[in-house]
């Protein structure tokens, strides 16, 4: 066998491994991974800190959703921190600020020096007064039990943070149907990785954290690029337990054009690569399933997709031109043990995210999204896998 089959069977058998690790465990907790909290009836007092700069569009929306939980008034603290916004923000938000200052919940506005998400979250921290702190989004929205969900998830001590059910708002169009199809993969796949306290980011949108985590490990990292991953990743350095829910639902708004996807997830995958290259100290035994399956399933898994688009490249160059083009006749020619288990490998994908989608019966997502997901991810992981490196290389600055 050689090296170029080799590596193609490598690839195949590591796919199906991670697809089917995913799929035992939810086998093991079929019966109860949807199950809801009991409300354990204690309401401490909750912060809700919202970072902002120029959210001129989504904040009054966002603040209307959050001025509507269904929690008593008297137990919020609701912070908005404006970083330096150059558009109305600052001044919609203290409009809020004026009108709600006669009743609770309690809500105040803070404007500061341009200095990015994480030095706005920090901003908020330090002067957040809950037992419980909520970092939220200011493109999001909440629905009205969001914090009566999230609660009773702290049920041990050493759960420090607990994430939400960030889902996208159905519209028609395909590139946030597309998005929508994912968000619920997401989400499913987080619900699963909390089975094996492998749950590696507390989403921006309404993560909620224990206020004493702040001081146990630090608060969030003003330079890193995806913030909410890196604070994940040190609580989870601490030995502490992160929760997820499939209930408590929180709507973030998408990027709307491919520019703008394709900038939001390669800083993802940037901020993402450095802090897991940050955290590769976790990949020991004390660090349970964490460390020893999932840290390095990350370096696993990007290491596999350039791998398999250099086997690719390399299978386009070396093809005879009667197999690129005469593809009907030459169809029968190229299958094989491989093309088997390329196909098992694609359906047991397939049915891994028909089990995630099927989990979220009421967004009723239509199939023709779905197969738009199936078909179109790849080469969107392509875009920004590769831009991903050339950023890295070039070294070029980004921000929020």
């Amino acid at each position: 066998m050689d090296l170029v089959m080799l590596l193609n069977y490598g690839i195949a058998f590591f796919t199906l491994f991670v697809v089917n690790v995913f799929i035992l465990i939810f086998l093991e907790h079929r019966d109860h991974y949807k199950e809801r909290p009991k409300d354990t009836g204690k309401r401490p007092m909750v912060s809700i800190i919202i970072p902002a700069y120029n959210e001129g569009l989504y904040i009054a929306n966002c603040l209307k959703t959050v001025l509507a939980l269904d929690y008593p008034a008297d137990k919020l603290d609701i912070i908005v921190v404006d970083d330096g916004s150059k558009d109305g923000t600052y001044k919609i938000a203290k409009g809020f600020e004026s009108a709600n200052a006669n009743a609770p919940p309690s809500l105040r506005v803070f404007t500061k020096k341009n200095g990015g998400k994480g030095a706005a979250l920090n901003y908020g921290i330090a002067r957040a007064k809950g037992e419980f702190i909520a970092t939220m989004d200011a493109d999001s929205y909440l629905s009205p039990g969001v914090v009566n969900e999230l609660l009773p998830l702290f049920d041990e001590d050493d759960v420090m943070a607990v994430t939400p059910a960030v889902k996208v708002k159905p519209d028609g169009s395909w590139l946030q149907e597309f998005q929508r199809v994912e968000y619920l993969l997401i989400l499913f796949s987080r619900k699963l990785l909390s089975f094996i306290d492998s749950v590696p980011v507390t989403p921006g949108p309404f993560s909620m954290f224990r206020a004493k985590v702040f001081e146990e490990v630090g608060r969030f990292d003003e330079d890193n690029l995806v913030e909410d991953q890196e604070i994940a990743l040190r609580i989870q350095a601490a030995n502490y337990k992160i929760r997820s829910s499939m209930s408590a639902e929180v709507y973030t708004e998408p990027p709307d054009n491919m520019k703008d996807l394709l900038k939001q997830r390669i800083r993802w995958q940037r901020g993402g690569f450095r802090n897991y290259w940050k955290y590769r100290h976790l990949m020991k035994p004390e660090y349970g399933d964490f460390g020893m399956y999932f840290v390095p399933l990350n370096f696993a898994t990007i290491t596999a997709f350039f791998l398999m688009l250099g086997l690719l490249i390399n299978s386009y160059i070396s093809t005879p031109y009667y197999t690129k083009y005469i593809w009907v006749e030459s169809f029968g020619l190229g299958i094989g043990l491989f093309t088997f288990i390329g196909a098992f490998v694609f359906i047991t994908s397939t049915y891994f995210l028909y089990l995630a989608v099927k989990s979220f019966p009421e967004e009723k997502v239509k199939l023709r999204y779905i197969l738009a997901f199936i078909f179109f991810y790849w080469f969107l992981s392509i875009g920004y896998n590769t831009l991903f490196v050339y950023k890295e290389f070039r070294k070029e600055a980004t921000s929020w």
